[in-house]
């Protein structure tokens, strides 16, 4: 009989309860009220979908699901960012920015 240290069996068992919750992040319930959900393709296989209204966001990315809310030192761009992330829209494109990289991507759905 294998014994695993008591540590790492309640990692594996909190592992194993929150990652399916992360693998089916999807659209956000309808009392958040997002006024617009758009989606985005960046490179030929990431998809991004970001719902959002004047105040915040939603980005949803490799299954999991990210608010960011509006920056007010920026009134003219329309820009959301969290303490790990930060998304730029100009028309049908949106710049997602975290601490080590910067990636475009294009719309190609609007709801």
């Amino acid at each position: 009989m294998v014994r695993m240290p008591q540590s790492r069996f309640k990692a594996a068992l909190l592992l194993g309860l929150l990652a399916p919750t992360a693998a089916w992040a999807g659209p956000s319930p309808w009392w958040e009220h997002y006024d617009r959900s758009d989606r985005y393709r960046c490179g030929e296989e990431e998809k991004v979908l970001i719902e959002r209204n004047d105040s915040q966001a939603s980005l949803f990315m490799r299954g999991y699901r990210m608010n960011l809310f509006r920056d007010q030192q920026s009134p003219l761009l329309k820009r959301y960012s969290n303490s790990q992330f930060s998304v730029t829209i100009r028309g049908d494109e949106i710049e997602i920015e975290d601490l080590i990289s910067r990636r475009r991507c294009q719309r190609f759905e609007q709801a």
